[in-house]
């Protein structure tokens, strides 16, 4: 009996031994499995840049001892400064709401340590969405059975192109990078390594979208508005224009392509009557596009169910109506090209020196007339401005060195005069009607276009601002708005009392079929012109990051100048002066040729009236003459007889 107590107690002690050591030795294996993890957690959050981390895992009885686990980590990593939360996995749908509107993204590690926590991850992630928050998924399962780790089936966890999750399986020193381009699969990549004693290393260097530009030939459904003017379908039925060549080198960078799957009038706004969106924009709001390539003006409402690309065209906005018929050249014009003040220095100058000119001459003993020299002087000195030489160059240096001054001053002045008027000409300034849109309301008179479906008309349809209730009510009714910008140009070309609002790139897309010449009024509105996606689009952050590249290399202008380039040419071409610019000179040539010609018959009527006196009065002279001449002789004659006689 003794012998088997002591067996027993023998017995008893060597298995409290063995626990013991078991144990001290699974204190040791937690110990350095803690201490690797968190090391590891710390690692990756620096790498992100994050400071609020949630742990998530599986709830049921099973994970009691990764429960245990997560607190622990909880302890270290708050003493670390981090901000630490815990949930389950059925929970992240509840929290995706609270996600969206944190400023910080948070850093979630999922913990997978069974089937049944990837069953339970795999079920919640159907319900969010995976691009919102950055992923460590830390695989603890070593269950028997398919290597979800390695090779998942499908794209498991429901992951976008955009997503930015890391994977670490078991104890692996490389950490791989999960994404999915075709929903139905998942691409991994090796990221970075990691050890205990060096952190992390890069293996992939570059941002998110430098490493992420293949999209393996995926093929996007397109929308495209018709009569876009950025955008068109050419002979060969392959997109043309700035926003269709922008688009296939964006395609060609990308490895996608894109399927056109409907051409609409309309861009698109919001019918509040029917609660839709109609026009390009319904088709991807509906679901039945994925882009739409056309040129869209960003606003709120739109932001709120599509995505924007970075702005491919700023321009300004403009009101344009049909050129006026009458220019701003009047009889006043050929006045303007001097200020006041010279015009009062030039007539005081030809009055003073007409003056001036008087002394030298009366020194000159002349015995001519003063007023009769005040005039000669006032014609010389007046012909010299007109580019007339003197009948007579004076003698005296005194004399030739101020006619040689005046004749400098009007050289220089006549070339001032000329280089102005030639401008006054050349460059046509119409007189407009008004000069702005509140001078336009002011005006009353015109009827304000816009493009039907455009943000323009959303914009202005639902704006409280009083101006634009005042452009309303000078707008016609929805159904007799252009369906396009070219039909608005080719109304306003037709109706003189009709003017259009759109953009100045939009105008100069058109400025080939505008059937008459039009005139811009500004308003100090700007817009931007993109294409859009659908709303949470994956593949919109890719597009604006190699866009960004485009517009940093040039090749965004080279795609712009080669479009405009036709257009540019023929706005540049020199017009002729029309000859309604010159009426006024000929109106001014034919009164001087006409006040000439008159002078030149009074002169006339007056040469022949002095040379009648003149004729009369050698006739008398000659007849005085004859007469005592006859008594002259007839006088010898009596003497000669007297003499005879006596």
């Amino acid at each position: 009996m003794t012998l088997l107590m002591r067996l027993k107690t023998l017995v008893l002690v060597f298995i409290l031994v063995i626990l013991f050591l078991s144990k001290m030795a699974r204190s040791y294996e937690l110990h350095s499995y803690d201490d690797e993890y968190i090391s590891l957690i710390i690692n990756t959050s620096k790498l992100y840049g994050m400071k609020y981390i949630v742990f998530v895992y599986a709830q049921s009885i099973e994970e009691m001892e990764v429960t245990t686990t997560i607190f622990k980590w909880t302890r270290v990593l708050s003493r670390e400064g981090f901000t630490i939360s815990n949930l389950y996995f059925s929970e992240l749908k509840e929290s995706s709401c609270y996600i969206k509107m944190r400023i910080v993204q948070p850093y979630y590690i999922p913990i997978i340590s069974s089937y049944n926590a990837i069953k339970q991850f795999s079920l919640a992630t159907t319900t969010i969405d995976m691009s919102y928050v950055v992923w460590l998924v830390l695989f603890v399962y070593n269950g028997y059975g398919f290597d979800y780790c390695h090779n998942p089936p499908g794209n498991i966890f429901h992951l976008k192109f955009n997503s930015e999750m890391l994977v670490r399986c078991g104890t692996e020193n490389t950490l791989n990078e999960w994404y999915s381009v075709n929903r139905n699969r998942t691409e991994i990549t090796d990221l970075v390594s990691w050890n205990l004693e060096k952190g992390i290393t890069e293996i992939v260097t570059g941002s998110l979208y430098e490493r992420r530009y293949n999209l393996q030939g995926l093929i996007m459904r397109a929308v495209i508005v018709k009569d876009s003017p950025f955008i068109n379908l050419n002979e060969n039925g392959q997109l043309d224009g700035m926003f269709g060549r922008v688009f296939k080198e964006l395609c060609m960078t990308l490895n996608c392509s894109f399927e056109i799957v409907s051409e609409i009038n309309e861009y698109g706004i919001w019918n509040s009557e029917e609660n839709t969106w109609s026009g390009a924009i319904g088709e991807i709001y509906e679901g039945r596009a994925d882009i739409s390539l056309s040129d869209f003006s960003m606003t709120s409402a739109r932001l709120n169910i599509v995505d924007f690309t970075f702005p491919l065209l700023l321009s300004e906005n403009c009101l344009y109506i049909q050129e006026p018929k009458k220019f701003a050249i009047k009889w006043s014009s050929y006045f303007i090209t001097f200020s006041k003040s010279i015009w009062i220095a030039v007539f005081g100058i030809l009055i003073f020196t007409s003056v001036l000119l008087l002394l030298p001459k009366i020194k000159n003993e002349t015995d001519r007339n003063i007023g009769h020299l005040l005039s000669d002087n006032f014609l010389e000195i007046w012909g010299i401005f007109c580019q007339q030489a003197l009948s007579e160059f004076p003698h005296r240096y005194s004399l030739r060195i101020a006619y040689f001054s005046i004749f400098l001053l009007a050289v220089v002045l006549s070339a001032a005069y000329s280089a102005a008027l030639i401008s006054f000409l050349t460059s046509v300034i119409q007189t407009l009607p008004f000069y702005s849109l509140e001078d336009f309301v002011e005006d009353g008179t015109y009827q304000f276009l816009v493009a039907r479906g455009t943000a323009n008309y959303d914009l202005i349809s639902k704006s409280a601002d009083p101006l634009a209730k005042k452009l309303m009510k000078l707008m016609p009714e929805k159904e007799k708005l252009p369906i396009n910008i070219l039909e608005g140009f080719r109304s306003i070309c037709t109706n003189r009392k009709q003017a259009i609002y759109t953009s100045v790139e939009v105008k100069k897309s058109l400025d080939l079929k505008i059937p008459c010449n039009v005139v811009a009024i500004k308003t100090g509105r700007i817009d931007s012109l993109s294409i859009i996606l659908s709303k949470h689009n994956p593949f919109t952050g890719t597009m604006n990051f190699h866009l960004q590249k485009f517009i940093n290399n040039g090749m965004m202008n080279h795609l712009k100048d080669t479009t405009f380039k036709k257009n540019f040419n023929a706005i540049m071409q020199h017009q002729p002066v029309p000859i309604v610019n010159v009426v006024t000179l000929l109106f001014l040539i034919l009164i001087g040729v006409i006040f000439s010609v008159f002078i030149l018959i009074i002169e006339k009527y007056i040469f022949v009236c002095k040379n009648k006196k003149l004729s009369m009065v050698h006739r008398i002279s000659s007849i005085k003459s004859l007469e005592f001449d006859g008594k002259i002789k007839k006088n010898i004659k009596d003497i000669t007889n007297a003499d005879v006689n006596t």
